[in-house]
């Protein structure tokens, strides 16, 4: 076995481990205040490759790298390759309202997956990788002239840590033209929700902490579809996704205690080993165009109905969940991926953009999402090994109406090895 091969190897059971270990511990991958409701912001889709182009896939179909956004898509593999991809992700965060800035940033490892040919038209892959991500801290001071006479300086803080990750088994198969596959995936993690009330001046009042802890483990079901049509010397292919609805079965701890004043008290501990979480299905559509291995362009369109959901945490009546549409549309340029002598020739440049209309709703104002993406695919050794990387700018909400507007960048690294390991030896 090559040297390269077992440094492969063992970088899946290391980077399995870090990111298993990591989703037992409270970790913050994120933070946005619009992470305060459900399971939080779901994981941006696809791999450095796919999130480079505004984050298409349904659509997208190529033999260089992986795709699980579509499992169907597996099945352009090539029958005697192994594909392993694994990166990292950045983020920073802007925020701010009408009186009010701040800013955070965070970073962590965001996947690791391998793929392989099972058969002559079947391929698979196993991937671990983020499901949702919880981080927000909110700190408040009480401004009633009333309260603050009888009980003194108060501050209230929200705050929440944690998320979900994803076990994922994907499967391609294809029939000629038309290829169909299928995801099943173990869902774990924990989600930790802190809400405090502290009384700063020694009143005798007592301080009260409460809060939800959350622990996580289920099963989550997919199917994909894609048809490769051919035109001209190009490619037109069209591709369908359908995630399955997901009651997740959560082990839930509810709980509050008075601290300070005349001494603690537990007021409320109640645990639910049986509570459930109700995820919606997903629909997503989308369609491919690409010339040779020079150029694609494509559009995505994705579809969630919230408005059945179940959140973990008290909904404000001014809070109202609505269904969720996300378009993103991007394109790949690669001059000449074969060039001898001018290296960033080779090179493939990306570009791409999304908008979104998220399930968030507060009185009569839609929280909506858009931003830019771009990214390059470096070239390194032979074949596809490549070092992929993204960037992201985006704005989510708006000072608007005593509204929070959310200001963010992120870079997504990501290396992609690609070999033929299934071929008989004919020399000994």
């Amino acid at each position: 076995m090559h040297t390269y091969k077992i440094v492969i190897l063992s970088a899946v059971f290391t980077l399995f481990s870090t990111i298993t270990y990591a989703q037992n511990e409270d970790a913050v991958n994120t933070y946005t205040p619009y992470t305060f409701y459900g399971i939080g912001d779901l994981a941006t889709p696809g791999f450095a490759f796919q999130r480079g182009m505004g984050g298409i896939g349904v659509g997208l179909r190529t033999n260089r790298v992986i795709n699980i956004m579509n499992p169907a898509a597996l099945s352009a593999q090539d029958t005697l390759s192994f594909m392993f991809d694994f990166g990292a992700e950045m983020q920073n965060y802007y925020l701010a309202t009408s009186t009010d800035k701040t800013a955070n940033n965070s970073a962590n490892i965001d996947h690791i997956s391998m793929s392989f040919p099972v058969w002559k038209k079947m391929a698979v892959a196993l991937s671990v990788l983020p499901y949702s991500n919880v981080g927000y801290k909110i700190t408040q001071k009480e401004t009633d002239p009333n309260i603050l006479t009888q009980a003194g300086d108060i501050t209230y803080t929200n705050q929440g840590e944690g998320g979900l990750n994803q076990f994922m088994l994907s499967l391609g198969y294809s029939f000629g033209r038309l290829s169909v596959g299928g995801q099943a995936a173990y869902i774990f993690g924990s989600i930790d929700r802190y809400d405090n009330v502290t009384f700063n001046t020694g009143s005798g009042f007592a301080n009260v902490n409460s809060g939800r802890l959350l622990k996580a483990s289920n099963f989550g079901f997919g199917l994909g579809v894609q048809y490769d049509m051919p035109v001209g010397k190009n490619n037109l292919t069209f591709g369908a996704t359908w995630q399955f609805k997901n009651n997740m079965k959560i082990d839930q701890i509810d709980f509050a205690y008075a601290e300070g004043g005349v001494g603690n008290d537990t007021v409320r501990y109640i645990e639910n080993p049986d509570a459930r979480l109700l995820v919606p299905g997903q629909l997503g559509v989308g369609v491919t165009f690409r010339h040779d291995a020079k150029w694609l362009v494509g559009i995505d369109y994705t579809y969630r109905d919230w408005t059945g959901a179940t959140f973990d945490v008290p909904s404000s009546k001014h809070f109202q969940a609505m269904p969720e549409h996300i378009i993103r549309g991007g394109f790949e340029i690669t001059p000449n991926r074969y060039d001898i002598r001018y290296f960033f020739k080779r090179w493939s440049y990306r570009g791409g953009l999304y908008y979104q209309k998220t399930y968030l709703q507060f009185d009569d104002n839609r929280i909506q999402s858009m931003g830019l993406t771009f990214g390059v695919g470096i070239p390194i050794g032979n074949l596809n090994n490549a070092v992929n990387i993204a960037g992201e700018i985006g704005q989510r909400g708006t000072i608007n109406n005593g509204m929070m507007r959310e200001r963010y960048w992120k870079v997504t690294l990501s290396v992609s090895l690609y070999d033929l390991w299934f071929i008989k030896q004919r020399f000994e």
